[in-house]
């Protein structure tokens, strides 16, 4: 026999109150909240603070991809850099294509750099330095599937 896809009510058509409201309580009531685990409530918290450092990484690479356009030079370089992530010190980690624009940026145009990302990010997000390094971005990952 198959499933019901709907649910019988607990009181006969018959016996059930006129009044709607009143039915909709009867026939629907409200499920007891049990305690939660503190696993359960660890993995809750945890989400979230990923999810807000993940909306953090997101606000530094908008402003990242903001100031390389306004730094001369740098312009078309923004596909090729991305946000590795930011340390609790308030240090950025830049994951950029190879090892010459590592040290182009590292050492050439931090300064420039960090004093553009500190304009635009202040407040929570305000930054104490930045750190380079070379590794896979996501346009060289497609390069290499292609």
């Amino acid at each position: 026999m198959a499933n019901r896809l709907v649910k019988r009510a607990p009181k006969a058509p018959l016996v059930a109150p006129k009044d709607p409201l009143q039915r909709a309580r009867d026939n629907y009531p409200r499920r007891v909240a049990m305690p939660v685990s503190m696993a359960q409530a660890m993995s809750v918290f945890l989400d979230e603070a990923r999810k807000l450092n993940k909306s953090r990484r997101a606000r530094i690479q908008g402003a990242l991809e903001i100031a390389l356009a306004e730094i001369p030079g740098l312009a078309g370089v923004r596909d090729r850099i991305k946000v590795g992530g930011v340390d609790k010190g308030g240090t950025v980690q830049l994951v950029v294509d190879g090892p010459t624009l590592a040290h182009e940026l590292g050492v050439v145009y931090k300064a420039a750099l960090l004093d553009k990302l500190r304009r635009l990010l202040q407040g929570k997000d305000s930054l104490a330095g930045i750190t380079v390094k070379a590794g896979r971005t996501a346009q060289r990952i497609k390069q290499r599937d292609v």
